[in-house]
């Protein structure tokens, strides 16, 4: 399990990484569109796009990191008036649940991918599988640590132990 839990927070380390450097680079983008269209008095054409694109992959691998963390909103009134035992199964199933809707999301993300892999992006003249594929990534990672978190409250409820709250 602890080589799992590592992998894992490796991965997480990389996308954290990477949601940093995206946002930096949609942040210059951005600075650079204001100073071109108020300043230069010529806009740039593909920044809106890239900056779309970028945004796309931020939230994806943002949420992915938020369910690493279990810093995702949930309503806890109903789950605290349960008794311990019945609290770990509904953790449980709560995962169980995401990690099916995850499942969709990796699964449609990838047929969406076959469809968009031949079109280019207006501007940027990229192909439009690169900010689709932001579906298919996050929904794998998202599937991934979910599932993990499920297997370790499974263990967890198995042997008795108390469930850990985020």
């Amino acid at each position: 399990m602890s080589f799992f839990r590592k992998t894992l927070d490796r991965v997480n380390a990389l996308a954290e990484y990477a949601v940093c450097a995206l946002l930096a680079v949609m942040v210059v983008v951005v600075f650079l569109q204001v100073i071109f269209r108020f300043i230069i008095r010529s806009s740039l054409p593909w920044s809106e796009e890239l900056s779309r694109y970028v945004m796309v992959w931020i939230v994806f691998l943002g949420a992915s990191i938020g369910i690493k963390r279990k810093s995702h909103i949930g309503v806890e009134a109903v789950v605290a008036m349960l008794p311990d035992s019945m609290r770990r199964w509904t953790a449980i199933l709560v995962n169980a649940l995401c990690c099916v809707f995850f499942v969709f999301m990796v699964h449609y993300g990838r047929m969406i991918l076959r469809v968009v892999s031949s079109q280019l992006s207006p501007a940027m003249e990229i192909s439009m599988a690169i900010p689709y594929s932001a579906v298919f990534v996050g929904g794998t990672l998202m599937f991934v640590h979910c599932f993990f978190q499920m297997v370790e409250l499974m263990v967890e409820a198995l042997s008795g132990r108390a469930v850990k709250s985020a």
